[in-house]
């Protein structure tokens, strides 16, 4: 049996393809021969063990040494079988130098015969061709192939035209008279097409089919030309109507007008770029239609060809990359949904985290988004094009070190903001004092903080300059604790008043104030005993900071129209000290009927 497959195995064509095989039947047949007499063998010696443990233990080393002599037998096999194989496949056709021949390659030379080198003979042959085709006098019908000792000639009458030869024949991997005929077809076919390609009835129809492309050219350059006028006039006519400003919520980046000028020059371009490609295929054409002019035609279309080609390739090797840098968008596109849909819980206080106060959440995922955007453009950044190249990276680092130094108070604003935030120094529609601004805080940027105050006066403060400024905040306590804010209200008095109806008369004009809280009650502190009158502080709560203005205002008229009720005269101590046989300056509405402006005192 293995002499008759390895008879049939020697017949085949394919002799590399059948190695495997062959060689796992010879292993088969070889294990199946020794291997049975073997175990007969082992199998009888080990029947007579006078122990059973000496007896599985011999079996096991039996087991192990067939399994070890199977796997050697079948290397060896498999290694020798594939060598044999490949000793005995033909050899391939060896690389040679083309005969071209008006554009077209005819053969291809492998051996110099009678030749210094393989492109001498490759230059003798195409002389040979060009002479059998410049001589209309020798037909075609008379291309012939005549045997010699150890080659066969090709030529027309006596126009030798080439040789093949034995070693031509072993170095093409084929049969000489094989080849020979070959390459007979091959010359017949290019010098039939020359001549065809130079008689006067293919040069009259090239001229017609140049004349009606030159006509077709012109109509086309004037289609482009009037539809890019219509299309001139239309995006003119759509200025501010369809074409729309282009905006970042109030910022406007591009005008209409701005945006109707980079679309009608974009226009122009493509116009441009038409016509020249329109040109080009036109004298690519033209230059294909005569044989003169051909190698030009093949020049163009091969430029062409090798810029479309390239792109193409291009293209589809950076399939890949895309496909890289789209998974990693897509990732950070879900991973910014997650942290989007977290910290809107955490906003709106739907769930909490210790700690974690829910005004954090808005400028966390901002910073977290910033964070995600970085990583992902620096893990896309080696699947872009050109990312590798020396000119890319220093362009890149050039530009990093222009950023880097142009943006040192940009980046140390951005810092402080979020240190502000984290802080909890203030928030947005907080009545605050920062500097020599007081008033409500409008806005909270990336960079700048504005204040609007009282005179609705826009501040706008750097984040870094708010850093390192004291900030008084009037509004934290009454918003996290509940805690109202306490206001102050001075007056000084004489010491003839009795402070205990001061302090009635300011509590009574504090509570006719409205926004002052009466609980918790406002009280009067007695801050000074000066040398002509006495400091009192009135003290009241209120619950709306952003009004403060107005309820000082309002507190200032009741303590006034509360002291004159009483009796009180609110003037300077000094003034009331030396002011003898002057009138009171109480409103005379609040004064008795009878009253009588004092005497001088006389001393």
């Amino acid at each position: 049996m293995a002499s008759a497959l390895r008879q049939k195995f020697f017949t085949t064509k394919a002799r590399r393809k059948d190695t495997t095989f062959l060689s796992a039947l010879c292993v088969f047949v070889v294990q199946a021969k020794t291997g049975g007499l073997f175990s007969a063998t082992c199998t009888r010696v080990i029947r007579c063990l006078p122990h059973q443990w000496l007896a599985h233990f011999a079996r096991f080393l039996v087991y192990q040494w067939r399994q070890g002599f199977t796997v050697l037998l079948m290397t060896s096999l498999v290694w020798l079988f594939s060598a044999w194989a490949i000793a005995q496949s033909p050899p391939d056709a060896q690389p040679g130098v083309p005969v071209i021949f008006d554009g077209q390659t005819v053969l291809v030379v492998r051996d110099p015969f009678l030749s210094s080198s393989l492109e001498q003979r490759a230059e003798r042959i195409s002389a040979n061709l060009l002479n059998l085709a410049e001589n209309n006098a020798i037909g075609l019908d008379t291309l012939r192939t005549s045997e010699a000792e150890n080659a066969t000639l090709i030529h027309a009458e006596d126009l030798l035209l080439t040789t093949v030869s034995d070693r031509d024949a072993k170095l093409a991997g084929q049969n000489r008279q094989t080849l020979a005929k070959e390459y007979l077809e091959s010359i017949r076919r290019v010098v039939g097409e020359y001549r065809e390609q130079r008689s006067l009835s293919a040069i009259t129809r090239s001229v017609v089919i140049a004349v009606l492309s030159t006509i077709a050219l012109i109509v086309g350059w004037i289609i482009l030309s009037n539809l890019a006028t219509r299309l001139y006039r239309w995006l003119d006519q759509q200025r501010n109507q369809r074409i729309p400003s282009v905006r970042i919520q109030n910022l406007e980046l591009i005008s209409s007008n701005q945006l109707s000028d980079i679309l009608l020059g974009l226009t122009g371009f493509v116009r441009v770029f038409l016509n020249l490609t329109l040109l080009y295929i036109y004298l690519s054409f033209i230059f294909g239609l005569f044989p003169q002019t051909r190698v030009f035609s093949h020049t163009m279309s091969g430029h062409l060809k090798n810029a479309l080609n390239a792109s193409l390739t291009a293209v589809l090797n950076y399939i890949p990359n895309l496909v890289a840098i789209g998974l990693i968008i897509a990732f950070a596109y879900f991973c910014l949904r997650f942290l989007r849909l977290i910290f809107t819980g955490i906003s709106r206080q739907v769930f909490s985290i210790p700690g974690f106060y829910p005004e954090w959440a808005e400028p966390t995922y901002r910073l977290l988004t910033y964070l995600v955007f970085a990583l992902s453009a620096a893990i896309i950044f080696p699947y872009l094009p050109g990312s590798s190249s020396p000119s890319f990276q220093a362009v890149s680092l050039f530009l990093g070190a222009l950023v880097s130094l142009g943006a040192t108070a940009a980046v140390s604003n951005i810092v402080a903001g979020f240190i502000l935030v984290y802080t909890r120094a203030f928030r947005v529609g907080d009545r605050v004092s920062i500097a020599d601004a007081v008033g409500i805080v409008e806005e909270k940027m990336l960079l700048v903080t504005r204040i609007r105050t009282f005179e609705n006066v826009l501040v706008t403060i750097p984040n870094a300059s708010l850093l390192n400024s004291n900030i008084t905040n009037y509004s934290a306590l009454l918003r996290d604790s509940q805690a109202p804010l306490m206001l102050p209200a001075t007056i000084s008095l004489g010491y003839e008043v009795p402070w205990r109806k001061v302090h009635e008369t300011l509590i009574a004009a504090a509570l006719a104030t409205p926004d002052v809280l009466s609980d918790p009650p406002p009280f009067v502190l007695q801050t000074a005993l000066n040398d002509f009158y006495i400091s009192y502080e009135l003290k009241v709560f209120i619950c709306k900071p952003e009004d403060t203005p107005l309820i000082c205002s309002a507190l200032h008229q009741n303590i006034q129209d509360k002291c004159n009720q009483a009796g009180i005269e609110i003037c300077s101590p000094h003034y009331s000290a030396l002011r003898d046989g002057n009138h009171s300056t109480i409103p005379a509405q609040y004064l008795p009927k009878d009253y009588q402006a004092p005497g001088f005192h006389v001393q």
